[in-house]
């Protein structure tokens, strides 16, 4: 089924191209994280399942001991020992055997930085992923809809809850898809045309893609509505008094190029050029022994940068290369950039809304990313096949 499914999807998406039912000049692309069959509980760094079988096979040697004393207490032969306890013993042995057995065969999952990220024993290639009804264990099923009549170009399930690298393989597969079906331009496909996505896809690696697909690309950052006037009342509501300080707290001497912490500590100039994501920055540095013992320390850290034992005042005076970050920005807050970008939801939201309610795929029941792809793959050709029935044939 698996080298069957993906050429019959693009012969259906054939069909919808011939019935004039893509207008190729407008593109959304999305995801939807859905749980799969796979066990939550299961999940975990491969210290983290060495810990749970060692504490398994404590529990274990525990419930013996405790069986043992209550045999020798008990007079009565015909008394029957503990048989729900003996079961618990062999469910929680073979649990043990099952995490061991697994640990042979295994290795820790490794991220994109290099870091070992949480295994899956019971379907190592689906994730563990943060939804906005709570944390699942499954897939992220992507899509890149085609705005006239929101028929899908592409559709591929991943194991990873991130969309930060997930722009360049939709991009690839549309163009294959194209080329295989008989499109002498499948190379120069996207050149010219619009392509929408939310702010999880904005990263360096998705807007480079774009840049290299020549497309006029619309991913804002995820301060995009910080920045629009349009949301000034919702900004409002949500506004709390400031806590820590911001750099204007912080006085500048520039006769001796420093700075002046408010509680009087000074930071001289450390670095000027500290490049991140792209960005130059000119930085300042406390000393160590002026932050640890500082009064005022919680409301110049952050709880999650608590620990840092100085303190760095940072700030941009250019960038490294082209900024694309910069330069989406600027295009994205312009008055046309905010109107192309509102038509995202319209085009690419509806189809999930298809697949989830109306044909009731709100989970994945088969493991491993193969076999899911061809589920996911299933419902995108249903949805499609949908859009022939109502706008083929006379109708487009």
């Amino acid at each position: 089924m698996k080298d069957e499914i993906l050429p019959l999807f693009r012969n259906i998406l054939l069909v919808c191209e011939e019935l004039n039912l893509l207008g190729g000049t407008f593109f959304a692309q999305d995801g939807c994280k859905l749980p799969s069959n796979a066990s939550k509980q299961r999940s975990g760094k491969i210290s983290d399942l060495k810990k749970k079988k060692s504490r398994i096979e404590e529990r274990v040697r525990k419930m013996l001991k405790e069986q043992e004393d209550e045999d020798r207490k008990d007079d009565d032969p015909s008394t029957p020992s503990g048989s729900i306890k003996e079961k618990q013993i062999e469910q929680l042995t073979r649990q043990a055997a099952r995490i061991e057995a697994w640990l042979k065969e295994n290795d820790g999952k490794t991220g994109k930085h290099g870091k070992e990220i949480k295994s899956n024993m019971t379907d190592n290639e689906s994730a563990l992923m943060t939804t906005s009804h709570g944390s699942v264990q499954g897939y992220n099923g992507q899509v890149v809809v085609d705005a006239k009549h929101q028929v899908i170009v592409h559709a591929e399930v991943f194991g990873t809850g991130q969309d930060a690298d997930l722009v360049p393989p939709m991009i690839d597969g549309v163009k294959e898809a194209m080329e295989k079906n008989g499109r002498k331009d499948a190379d120069e496909y996207f050149a010219g045309k619009i392509f929408t996505a939310d702010s999880a896809y904005h990263s360096k690696g998705n807007l480079q893609k774009c840049v290299d697909e020549k497309l006029d690309a619309y991913i804002p950052d995820k301060w995009q509505r910080m920045r629009d006037q349009r949301y000034e009342e919702w900004r409002k509501q949500g506004k709390t008094s400031r806590t820590h300080f911001a750099h204007t707290d912080f006085i500048y001497r520039e006769d001796s190029d420093e700075y002046v912490c408010p509680n009087g500590k000074v930071l001289r100039f450390a670095t000027k050029h500290l490049v991140i994501k792209g960005t130059v920055y000119r930085a300042y540095r406390s000393r160590e022994q002026d932050c640890c013992g500082c009064a005022l320390r919680e409301r110049c850290f952050t709880k999650k940068a608590r620990s840092p034992k100085t303190k760095y005042l940072m700030f941009p005076i250019g960038s490294d290369g082209v900024n694309l970050t910069k330069l989406m920005v600027e295009k994205i807050d312009s008055e046309e950039g905010r109107e192309i970008y509102s038509h995202r939801m319209e085009i690419v939201e509806p189809v999930f809304g298809n697949i989830r309610m109306n044909k009731h795929l709100d989970r994945y029941t088969l493991r491993g990313k193969i076999k899911v792809n061809i589920q996911w793959l299933l419902y995108c050709m249903v949805h499609n096949v949908e859009k022939i029935m109502n706008y083929g044939y006379g109708f487009a």
